[in-house]
């Protein structure tokens, strides 16, 4: 990766892309100037990002994210890392705030920028509002911190979509097109949740006992007719709900596995949903919300063991255009992180 090797000039490593294209725009800068905190916002020391598919679309200037992106711009939306403290412009986070909400620093904190937010967080210091940060429980080891830095914004996608666009309800049917990815394998627990009484989830076939693992009925795609399967499995009538991570192979052929009143959700925020309420079918977008009570959701989910997210590859930042090479192939499994230490 051209710069990924420069060298360290003092300042902070961090992860920069000047102008919009495929992986080798990304560079490692060694003297990136560390932020400063401003107003509400606490310095952050990175351990661990979680990378996503929206992060390469806003590399390649396909996210609506990327419309006025100032550049150079970094990359990644989600973290992992500890608090260092809030900046001299925070008068409203002195120490009994921070402390209060559990941000102390020293503290380990988990998640992601919120909507408003452009700056990247594959850097070995950020700034962010301390509104976007849950604390990591004392008893995380540090050997679980990468599953923590891909929480966020999975976890976030998934209680919009479950919880405020498909609105599960006890009983339903729910088919998971992408089972096994960072998405999926929180959408199959939050829908058995919420009371789904059958859910089936698609993935390669040597995913298949993972989604099983998570309470779904695996359908091999790369083996198997998942529209046969499931119309068989539903004698016919189809499933009530579809959520669709993938949405470019997958949404058109959906609508022919819906009963009549069913709905479809596609999670690309660019995903075209007139062929479906073209044929009067309900289809919708979710809206990610952010805030501490979500996040604290999450925090219960994953230490329960409810909601058992992987971080399936961990990789240096020296290696950050493979990361997003394997985001564009779109068979990563579980989540994707870059160690910002390493």
């Amino acid at each position: 990766m051209p710069g990924a090797r420069g060298v360290h000039h003092g300042g902070m490593r961090e992860i920069l892309f000047d102008r919009f294209g495929g992986p080798d725009v990304l560079t490692l800068r060694t003297d990136s100037p560390r932020p400063t905190a401003g107003p509400g916002e606490v310095l952050v020391e990175v351990a661990y990002a979680g990378l996503n598919p929206l992060d390469y679309k806003i590399r390649d200037g396909s996210s609506a994210r990327a419309e006025g992106l100032a550049l150079p711009a970094g990359t990644g939306r989600e973290m992992a890392g500890t608090v260092i403290g809030a900046g001299p412009d925070s008068a409203e986070l002195d120490e009994a705030e921070l402390a209060s909400r559990g941000l102390a620093p020293g503290t380990r904190v988990f998640g992601m920028r919120g909507p408003g937010d452009d700056r990247g967080v594959v850097a070995e210091v950020i700034a962010i509002a301390a509104d976007d940060l849950a604390p990591i429980p004392d008893a995380v080891e540090a050997e679980m911190l990468p599953r923590w830095a891909g929480l966020a914004l999975a976890g976030l996608t998934a209680i919009a979509t479950v919880r405020d666009t498909a609105r599960i309800q006890e009983g339903q049917s729910v088919l998971v097109h992408g089972g096994s990815g960072g998405v999926g394998q929180l959408l199959i627990p939050m829908v058995l949740e919420a009371g789904a009484a059958r859910v089936w989830a698609t993935g390669r076939a040597r995913n298949a006992e993972r989604i099983r693992e998570l309470g779904a009925e695996p359908i091999a795609y790369d083996e198997a007719d998942w529209q046969r399967e499931i119309l068989a499995a539903t004698d016919g009538e189809g499933v009530d709900v579809v959520l669709d991570t993938h949405y470019f192979s997958t949404f058109l052929p959906s609508l022919d596995v819906l009963r009549p009143d069913g709905l479809i959700v596609a999670l690309p925020t660019l995903a075209d949903l007139s062929p479906a309420r073209e044929r009067g079918i309900r289809a919708e977008i979710p809206q990610i919300v952010t805030g501490r009570d979500r996040l604290d959701h999450l925090v219960q989910g994953l230490r329960s063991g409810a909601y058992p997210l992987e971080a399936s590859q961990v990789l240096p930042m020296e290696r950050i255009d493979e990361a997003h090479r394997l985001l564009e192939d779109g068979h990563t499994r579980g989540k994707l992180v870059i160690d910002v230490r390493a």
